[in-house]
C-alpha cells in the first residue's frame, strides 16, 4: 500500500464538510459541460437551431471536468498543481490494476446477464454494447481523457483527506450522474434511467475509488475504467431493443460490488487509524 493510499484511509471521518476547492470545481465542470450542451439539448426539442452549431461545442462540453481541474489546479498551486493532477508519485506502482479496470464494466454486466439467465429471463440479442459508430468511437477515447483528471485526479483527491473513501466515492457519484443531467434530458431516453444511471454510476465510483487507493492514485487505472464503460455501454441497451434488463442486472451487480467495496474500505480504514501511533504525552 502506498504512503499516499494509506493517508487516505487514515482520514478522520468525522470531517464532513465539503472541501471549498471541490465545490467550485464541481460548479465549473457543470457550468462548462452544461452551456455546450444547451444549443443541442435544445435542438433536439425542437427548437430551430441549425445542426452544426448545436453540435460544434459538444467537444468542448465532453472535456468539462479534465477543463476544470485544470483552471482549479492552476489557481491552487500553479505548475505544481498541474503535475498533481496526473499522480502523486513519478511513476505509481499501480499501474498493473489497469488491465482489471479496463475490463470491469464488461465483467459487472456479463455477470449480471448469467444471473438473469439463471433465473429463467430471456437474454437480450446483443451481449456488449461496444463502440460501433464513428460518433461512439469517439466518445469512447475522449470521454476518460475529457473526464478523470477532473473526477479522480482532482475531486477524489480532495474529497478523501475531508470524508474517507467511502462517503467521497458517493459524494462523487452523485456529482457525476448529475453532471450527465443534459444528456438524461434528450428525448427518447427513458424515465427509469434516471434512477438506475444514479445508482450505477455512484456504484462504479466506488469501485473506482477503490481501484484509485490500491493503484497509488494512478490517473492511468482512472483512464482504463472509464474506457471499460464506453467499451460496453449499457445504458445503450434500450436503443438496441435490449429494454431496461441489460442496465438493470448490471445495475444489482454493481450494487452488491459497490457494497462490498465499501464493507472493505471501510475495514481498512479502522485498521489504518488502529496502526497510527499514540500520541506523545506533552
Amino acid at each position: 500500500m502506498s504512503p499516499t493510499t494509506g493517508n487516505n484511509l487514515r482520514a478522520p471521518l468525522s470531517r464532513r464538510s465539503m472541501p471549498r476547492p471541490v465545490a467550485r470545481f464541481f460548479l465549473l465542470a457543470y457550468a462548462i459541460t452544461w452551456l455546450c450542451q444547451l444549443p443541442l439539448l435544445l435542438q433536439q426539442w425542437g427548437a430551430g437551431i441549425p445542426p452544426g452549431v448545436a453540435m460544434a461545442p459538444l467537444v468542448l462540453g465532453a472535456v468539462g471536468p479534465s477543463l476544470a481541474a485544470v483552471v482549479c489546479a492552476w489557481k491552487e498551486g500553479g505548475r505544481a498543481g498541474l503535475s498533481g493532477l496526473l499522480s502523486p508519485h513519478p511513476a505509481p506502482a499501480g499501474w498493473g490494476y489497469a488491465p482489471l479496470a479496463l475490463c470491469m464494466p464488461a465483467a459487472l454486466h456479463l455477470l449480471g446477464l448469467a444471473l438473469l439467465a439463471l433465473a429463467g429471463g430471456s437474454l437480450p440479442a446483443t451481449l456488449l454494447y461496444t463502440p460501433l459508430t464513428p460518433e461512439h468511437r469517439g466518445i469512447a477515447v475522449l470521454a476518460p481523457l475529457g473526464e478523470e483528471l477532473g473526477w479522480r485526479g482532482y475531486a477524489l483527491r480532495r474529497l478523501l483527506p475531508a470524508q474517507g473513501p467511502v462517503r467521497a466515492s458517493l459524494v462523487l457519484g452523485v456529482a457525476w450522474t448529475f453532471w450527465h443531467l443534459p444528456a438524461l434530458c434528450l428525448p427518447g431516453v427513458p424515465w427509469w434511467s434516471w434512477a438506475l444511471s444514479l445508482v450505477f454510476i455512484t456504484s462504479l465510483s466506488v469501485l473506482m475509488t477503490a481501484l484509485h487507493l490500491r493503484s497509488g492514485g494512478s490517473v492511468l487505472v482512472a483512464w482504463a475504467a472509464h474506457l471499460g464503460i464506453h467499451l460496453d455501454n449499457v445504458s445503450r441497451a434500450h436503443m438496441s431493443g435490449g429494454g431496461a434488463a441489460p442496465l438493470l442486472v448490471t445495475t444489482i451487480v454493481a450494487l452488491v460490488a459497490a457494497v462490498i467495496t465499501a464493507r472493505w474500505m471501510q475495514m481498512q480504514t479502522r485498521s489504518a487509524a488502529t496502526a497510527q501511533p499514540a500520541p506523545r504525552p506533552g
